[in-house]
């Protein structure tokens, strides 16, 4: 029987992928000859490349919107004037007439996440500083917390590129200092109020113009980050770790929907299912955690309020992944049994395993969902990333970027069929459809998007300290890959582009004509011991401090 290199890494899995990179011991090329078919016609793939540049293929060009510390225009609740935040991450671009129903891909707004602070470069605490344990200052803390969360700007496409809009009523922020946002759903009543949101990773965008925002490593910022030093600032970690919906329209509050779960949320793809559900698919970016989905109790009904249709997000059941045996696990604490409510016979049989599962409610269900998830069965995975629905077939793919505790260094792509390609489906299918490493090309695949044509765009998160070296060697500065999911080359990943020293390429997204990717240019110079000793000085040069950066890309993107 003949296998498909895909076929056969998806019967192989991947202990035996790991194994079998880990295994070659006679004397081959490296990298071998990667066989690939031949790329998109419209691209002229670049090389991976260690420059302090933002380089692109031939034809493209970039312009540049926003950087780090850049003024909005905007005023914060005290009336001062408000900046875009630090290492920007996720971007969605909503059309300016989106609420008309417009498609505007000349103008419009975009939802900009601020992930985590570089505290050398947001707050004066060195690196110097942190091994003396020196304690931060409310002063140093204060500037952190503005420095994450996001940022609302407006955008419009001219004669010279893209460009923000200024005079609008449109731009503003969220930090972990500003404003107070209400929880929705089931643990609302245990956690009725956050101040504001950090960090803020991946998310997505809901079928009625609002962002969803993923606070991810929120553990950090009491320890790493030591806003414990003042204890007035110490944060209550139960009101992090949740998905934020803002409006960037500003028509409706922001939220924290806890029916989505509280982890270490990288990301949140939404879609619907054939009976017009909505469900969010969302991952866990750490490793030995888990693949969720949210699937609503109601229905999306286009015709009703922007804020009925958000209250989907607060009414329906959350799902774990289970992949061994194809089935998406409920995470329900209680069930209706006869005329009783009790516990759910596979949550009584785990507490019956586990006595130390001290869960008794949906709502400290879904505060310790991690917890949950495991005891119900849920598949560990290595650093399951972002989730993206294919636009032409409803499929889903998930970016597991590595695993180093198990030999998994490059990571993978994984595709999901729901069965009856209903994403309300309890059973699945799966692949892996693109396998990391120096044969590919790629390594560690962390955001995705898709474009208009199916292809699949892939940013890559090598850690910094990583870069260049060891087993990453082959692979240059973090890049940007296009990788067709039909036709001849479907799986091949061609480089297009390769970002300056120390960074990561994160947040893709496409205007609606296709024509434009916003793309995030993530901690360039994160490696700097001081301001004398800079590792970048991108996108400004010379001797100047690196800035995280919002991007346009520009050219002839094609099918």
């Amino acid at each position: 029987m003949s296998l498909t290199r895909r076929s056969f890494l998806t019967s192989l899995g991947m202990g035996g992928y790991a194994a079998l990179v880990a295994g070659a011991t006679r004397r081959v090329d490296f990298p071998l000859p990667r066989g690939k078919a031949a790329p998109p016609r419209w691209l002229e793939p670049i090389a991976p490349s260690c420059e302090d540049a933002l380089l692109l293929p031939k034809g493209f060009s970039f312009d540049r919107v926003i950087s780090w510390n850049d003024p909005l225009g905007s005023l914060d609740p005290d009336n001062l004037p408000e900046h875009f935040g630090f290492n920007n991450d996720f971007i969605a671009y909503f059309p300016i007439d989106a609420l008309e129903g417009g498609v505007n891909s000349n103008e419009g707004l975009l939802w900009v996440n601020h992930e985590y602070p570089n505290p050398l470069f947001v707050s004066g605490y060195t690196p110097d500083d942190l091994k003396a344990n020196k304690p931060k200052t409310l002063t140093q803390i204060e500037a952190e917390r503005r420095s994450v969360g996001g940022s609302v700007l407006h955008v419009r496409r001219g004669p010279q590129g893209w460009q923000r809009v200024f005079n609008s009523p449109y731009p503003r922020r969220i930090t972990a200092a500003y404003p107070p946002i209400a929880l929705t759903g089931p643990a609302a009543s245990l956690l009725p109020t956050a101040i504001g949101s950090l960090a803020n990773c991946s998310g997505g965008r809901t079928p009625w113009y609002t962002a969803l925002s993923c606070e991810e490593n929120y553990p950090d910022y009491n320890t790493e980050f030591r806003w414990s030093d003042q204890p007035t600032l110490a944060l209550d970690e139960t009101r992090y770790g949740w998905v934020m919906e803002v409006d960037p329209f500003g028509q409706l509050p922001p939220v924290k929907h806890t029916a989505l779960g509280r982890f270490k949320h990288e990301n949140a793809a939404v879609t619907r299912t054939t009976s017009g559900r909505v469900v969010v698919y969302m991952g866990d970016d750490e490793n030995d955690q888990h693949l969720y989905k949210y699937v609503s109790n109601g229905t999306d009904h286009p015709n009703a309020s922007r804020a009925e249709r958000r209250r989907l997000l607060e009414d329906g059941t959350l799902y774990a992944a289970d992949l061994a045996n194809g089935r998406w696990i409920p995470l329900v604490y209680t069930e209706k049994v006869g005329r009783l409510i009790e516990a759910s016979p596979a949550f009584a049989a785990a507490k019956a395993a586990n006595p130390s599962l001290r869960i008794t409610n949906q709502a400290e269900l879904l505060i310790h969902t991690r917890v949950a998830a495991r005891a119900l069965g849920a598949t560990p995975l290595d650093r399951c990333e972002d989730c993206e629905v294919h636009p032409l077939d409803g499929s889903v793919y998930v970016a597991m970027t590595n695993n180093t505790k198990h030999g998994n260094l490059y990571g993978h792509i994984v595709r999901i069929v729901e069965d009856g390609d209903d994403a309300a489906s309890e059973t699945f299918r799966y692949e892996i459809f693109l396998a990391g490493g120096p044969q590919c090309g790629l390594a560690c695949p962390d955001n995705l998007a898709f474009d208009r044509h199916g292809n699949l765009w892939v940013v890559c998160d090598m850690s910094s300290d990583k870069i260049g070296a060891g087993a990453y060697r082959p692979f240059g500065n973090n890049g940007l890959f296009v990788v067709p999911t039909t036709g001849p080359s479907a799986g091949d990943a061609f480089q297009f582009a390769s970002g300056p020293n120390d960074c990561e390429l994160t947040g893709p997204w496409f205007t609606e004509d296709g024509q434009t990717l916003f793309l995030s240019v993530q901690h360039p110079g994160e490696l700097s011991s001081s301001l004398d000793e800079l590792t970048s000085h991108w996108p400004d040069g010379g001797d100047a401090l690196p800035k995280p950066t919002v991007v346009a890309l520009r050219g002839p993107f094609g099918p």
